[in-house]
């Protein structure tokens, strides 16, 4: 099994309807689920999904993603769905798959890099609305496409960056609302008492909900380790430094963590046809511990780079 930087092997596969991205070890460090999954037994078939990746691990293997928890049985480890998306007069959900308003589907492959420093694939994506029961038509085309490259024996960065063009000849507003793209809902192990969040102008957990970041690192204890990510925007993002969407302290009884860069979440986003829109992000995934200041390092560093 080939190596780089004596951190990753050059494995990339498929397995069971996901793409692995795998390590030396034999632990894969992120997996991209093309398949639908289905929620468990008796609950309603609407929740299935694909196109998410899950699970996102640390070197260590400790996983960080968690998927369809009973409280939300629409969460999906990272994913990136648009919670209202007008079009033609009306809106539609495509977040609460529960509502039955929409869905976001992978469709193909574009390319997978296996070889090289860094590695990983793009895919093209479907964001679907539910116009009327039995029919549905794609509103938006997206190319997402995930990186993975070592940075030590601790950390790894994973960047996403999600091309979004409307599909026909109508203007698609994603409209003002307190959550939408790129979500991250935690493992179930981090609870108020073991998990921290830290944000670029230095609120946490009880005030960060609605402020303004170039990023936030979210971490906790992890299989008996602390262990987290550190979230990047990038500068040319719409609205830019992005609003965020993070849970409050007690939620759900032990302080479960969600968190989202949600552009849209004091604003709306009009996407015109024939044009295309990107989101840049960046995660440094590690194990241990991250400081502000490194985290400022590194978005310092992402900020300079060209996408």
């Amino acid at each position: 099994m080939l190596t780089f930087n004596g951190v990753f092997a050059q494995q990339v596969r498929k397995e069971n309807g996901v793409l692995k991205l795998i390590d030396k070890q034999g632990h894969y460090l992120l997996g991209y689920q093309y398949e639908e999954v289905y929620p468990p037994a008796g609950v309603d078939s609407a929740f299935r999904r694909s196109g998410f990746i899950h699970p996102l691990n640390t070197l260590s293997g400790r996983t960080l993603t968690r998927i369809q928890a009973p409280d939300h049985y629409h969460h999906f480890g990272l994913w990136n769905p648009w919670t209202r998306v007008q079009y033609k007069g009306k809106v539609y959900d495509l977040w609460n798959l529960g509502d039955k308003q929409g869905t976001v589907r992978f469709v193909k492959f574009n390319r997978i890099k296996d070889s090289g420093k860094t590695i990983g694939f793009s895919v093209k994506q479907a964001h679907m609305i539910f116009p009327e029961l039995g029919k549905e038509q794609q509103l938006i085309d997206e190319d997402w496409e995930v990186n993975i490259t070592p940075i030590d024996d601790k950390r790894y960065e994973c960047t996403i960056n999600s091309t979004l063009s409307v599909v026909g000849d109508d203007t698609v507003t994603l409209k003002e609302y307190r959550y939408g793209g790129l979500g991250f809902r935690a493992t179930g192990q981090w609870t108020d008492k073991n998990s921290t969040l830290l944000t670029s102008s230095g609120k946490d957990r009880k005030d960060a909900d609605g402020s303004l970041e170039r990023w936030a690192i979210v971490s906790g204890m992890t299989d008996n380790a602390n262990a987290g990510i550190l979230f990047l925007s990038y500068p040319n993002n719409f609205n830019h430094p992005e609003p965020i969407r993070v849970w409050p302290p007690g939620t759900n009884g032990k302080g479960d963590v969600f968190f989202n860069f949600s552009p849209t979440k004091n604003k709306d986003w009009v996407l015109l046809p024939h044009k295309q829109y990107t989101l840049h992000y960046r995660l440094i995934v590690f194990d241990g511990a991250l400081t502000a200041s490194e985290a400022e390092k590194y978005w310092k560093e992402f900020a300079k780079s060209s996408p």
